[in-house]
C-alpha cells in the first residue's frame, strides 16, 4: 500500500539494470512473477515491481503507508553500486564527505522521536530496538545497531538525561555507507528507520 508513486525516472533508471546487477545486492532476490523483486528493509520484506511502477510490503504489515521517500530508498538501493562488506570503522556523518557542511538545518539527522520516547528509557529503546531485528552496541548509554539493510548497519546511540546533559542521539555508520548512497539516500536512511522506531 503507497503514497504517491516515485517518479518515472526512478523506475526507468531500475528497469534500465541487469536482472543480475540487482538480484547481486545483499538481500535482494527475483520475485516469482519474474520481473519484480523482493528487498528487506530492517525485518520487513517488499515486493519492488518496476512494470507496474508498484512497491507493497509483503509482511509483516502489507497494510503499512509507503512513503513517497521510503519507495524512493528501496528503488536507489536496488541499483546503487554494490558497496561491498562493512568495514567494520563506524563513523559519524560529519566523517562523510561533505557531510559536516550537509547534515545540518534541514538536515540534520531525525533523531528527535527517539529522544523525546526513549531518553529516559533505555530499556524500553532496546527493546523496540530489538523488535526491528537490532542488536546491542556498546556506544553511550544505549546503543542498538539496526540493518535497513543487510550490509549497512545504522547504530543509534542513546545518552539517557543526567543531571548536567539533556538526552540526545547520535548516529554511527560504517564507512562503506559511503560507497553505497549519496548524502541525500542517507540522510533518508535515518529517517525511515527512525519512523520505524517511533512505530510507523
Amino acid at each position: 500500500m503507497g503514497c504517491a508513486s516515485p517518479n518515472d525516472f526512478h523506475w526507468q533508471d531500475l528497469a534500465n539494470q541487469p536482472v543480475e546487477k540487482v538480484c547481486g545486492q545483499p538481500g535482494v532476490k527475483l520475485a516469482p512473477d519474474g520481473h519484480s523483486y523482493e528487498v528487506q528493509f530492517l525485518k520487513a520484506l517488499y515486493r519492488v515491481d518496476p512494470v507496474n511502477h508498484q512497491i507493497v510490503e509483503i509482511g509483516p504489515n502489507p497494510a503499512r503507508l509507503l512513503t513517497e521517500q521510503f519507495q524512493i530508498l528501496l528503488i536507489r538501493y536496488l541499483v546503487a553500486d554494490n558497496g561491498g562488506p562493512v568495514t567494520g570503522k563506524e563513523i559519524s556523518e560529519k566523517d562523510l564527505q561533505g557531510g559536516v557542511t550537509f547534515f545540518q538545518g534541514p538536515h540534520a539527522l531525525y533523531v528527535e522521536p527517539i529522544v523525546k520516547l526513549y531518553g529516559a528509557a533505555p530499556d524500553e529503546f532496546e527493546k523496540r530496538a530489538r523488535e526491528l531485528g537490532a542488536i546491542p552496541s556498546t556506544y553511550g548509554d544505549k546503543g542498538m545497531k539496526f540493518f535497513p539493510f543487510p550490509e549497512i548497519p545504522v547504530t543509534y546511540v542513546l545518552w539517557t538525561q543526567d543531571n548536567e546533559f539533556p538526552a540526545s542521539v547520535t548516529i554511527m555508520f560504517d564507512k562503506s555507507i559511503g560507497r553505497w548512497f549519496s548524502l541525500d539516500m542517507i540522510f533518508m536512511v535515518v529517517l525511515i528507520v527512525t519512523e520505524r522506531i517511533d512505530g510507523r
